[in-house]
């Protein structure tokens, strides 16, 4: 009975296509399911809540990783709903199956001497050079995501007010300026852009980052430019553009920018998220407000 409703799951699963990748992994999460259920004789699938949840502490006592937990237990609630909606078992056990709780993770980010030596590129030659360069500093500069920085098209660029028009999340519009610095880098770009349009004989584009056949370009084309600078840069290869984001928040944070002024910049609708951004910046804040308040110190007498 118990072996046979996996298989019966698995060819069910085959029948609708999963991946082979997704395929291997829920035979491997129902085996550890099956060994479980077989240890503690269970007989059929139709268990109470109760003893599902040995099945989770089983995996925490034997040292598998929250992510990990995470998972198998995404495909036993699959498994025991399937069982349910055809009929198998009368109930769901794993309604109420919960997740162990996350850690948080904080995205990786650079200091400021390490964000200098990324930007710190040559004078650009030509249009690959120029639009790096201008990648890297808007980055940096306004905290955008990546989605939102290859989006933005020529007339969201507000150039006397230094400001960028910016659809972000639930496609709400902010606007985000950035520095003088930024703005000749940017300057310089849009030189070189309109040059290789012309040189190529390619059509007009909104939008203002371009590929090399004149389209705009993608998400996955700036990780792949970040990837070489940070290997010009003797960076740490795992940072990511998002990281510049996380940099552009904590810096600003540390350096006395109210927390909600960098929540509007960041286009969040939460506080809670910047803080999350931010967290490295709040602990840095707060060891400085130790050592420096008059009733904050432990030593006094």
């Amino acid at each position: 009975m118990l072996v046979e409703g996996i298989q019966a799951f698995h060819l069910e699963q085959r029948a609708r296509g999963v991946s082979p990748h997704t395929a291997r992994a829920q035979k491997g999460d129902l085996d550890k399911l099956r060994d479980h259920a077989l240890r503690a004789r269970w007989e059929t699938w139709e268990i109470s809540p109760r003893t599902l949840r040995g099945f989770a502490l089983e995996m925490g006592d034997r040292g598998l990783d929250p992510a990990s937990q995470a998972r198998i237990l995404s495909t036993v609630r699959s498994f025991f709903k399937w069982l349910w909606e055809t009929g198998r078992i009368p109930r769901n056990p794993a309604t109420g199956l919960r997740n162990p709780r996350l850690p948080k993770r904080l995205p990786a980010f650079l200091t400021e001497g390490e964000s200098a030596a990324l930007l710190d590129l040559p004078p650009p030659t030509d249009f690959p050079t120029a639009r790096l360069a201008c990648l890297l500093e808007l980055l940096y500069a306004s905290g955008l995501r990546v989605s939102e920085l290859v989006g933005l098209d020529l007339q969201d660029l507000l150039p006397e007010e230094r400001t960028l028009r910016v659809l972000g999340k639930g496609r709400k519009e902010r606007l985000v300026p950035y520095h003088v610095h930024a703005a000749a880098v940017l300057e310089t770009y849009l030189s070189h852009r309109s040059a290789f349009l012309a040189a190529k004989v390619l059509p007009p584009s909104p939008a203002i980052f371009l590929n090399q056949r004149g389209g705009r370009l993608t998400p996955t084309s700036v990780r792949a430019l970040l990837r070489t600078a940070l290997d010009s840069a003797a960076l740490r290869s795992r940072i990511s553009p998002h990281a510049l984001r996380h940099s552009f928040a904590t810096h600003l944070l540390n350096r006395g920018m109210d927390l909600r002024a960098i929540q509007e910049l960041l286009g969040h609708a939460s506080l809670s998220t910047t803080q999350r951004y931010t967290h490295l910046g709040l602990e840095e804040l707060a060891r400085s407000y130790e050592k420096a308040h008059p009733r904050a110190r432990t030593d006094k007498p």
